[in-house]
Parts: structure tokens; sequence; C-alpha cells
């Protein structure tokens, strides 16, 4: 096991061996009172499934991408928000990703 952080959101990564030769790669995070379980497992062979999680990310209450200014440790005061794109705390730059809304 090992530490990791997705946007300053402190977690651990676990990769295994299985019986059969297949790999496991698993994430466990804790953000805002919610358990986030990553897994993925592939046959043996395979490129490890590390992949997957590099495309977890958190939002807002808007549903804004957030990043913190320094770690995220559960149970410990919310540090705060990074500005992304000049968009305040927490804002997305331009209407990327909205639905329903023009570029």
């Amino acid at each position: 096991m090992k530490w990791n952080n997705v946007d300053l959101v402190e977690g651990h990564m676990l990769t295994l061996t299985n019986k059969d030769q297949s790999r496991t790669s698993a994430a466990i995070y804790m953000h805002e009172n919610r358990l986030y379980i990553l897994e993925g497992t592939v046959p043996q062979g395979s490129p490890l499934p590390d992949f997957f999680q590099q495309s977890v990310g958190w939002l807002d209450e808007n549903g804004n991408g957030i990043r913190y200014q320094t770690l995220y440790h559960h149970g410990f005061p919310k540090p705060p928000v990074a500005n992304r794109g000049g968009q305040g705390q927490g804002g997305r730059a331009g209407n990327a990703g909205q639905v329903g809304q023009p570029r």
C-alpha cells in the first residue's frame, strides 16, 4: 500500500498480484464524509489498470471541479480551494463540459 493524492485529497493505492497472476489496482479516498473505492483488474500479461484512477476528480455543490491549495485530510478543517482558470474558487474556465450551454 502506498500513499497517494488526487487534486490534493489524500488516499491510498494498492497493487496486488492475484493467485491466477491477474493484477488488481485499487485506490481508496475519503472526501466530504464519502468513501470512494476504485478498483480494476486485468489478466496476466496486460498493463496495470492504473490509468482509470487518473480520471477521478472532485466537484463542489455546483458541479464545478475543485482542487485544494493544500492537502485535504479527512477529519481536519477543509483547506481553501485553488483558483482554476480565473473563475474564482473552483470554477471552470469557459463553458467546457456544461451541457446545454453555448461555447
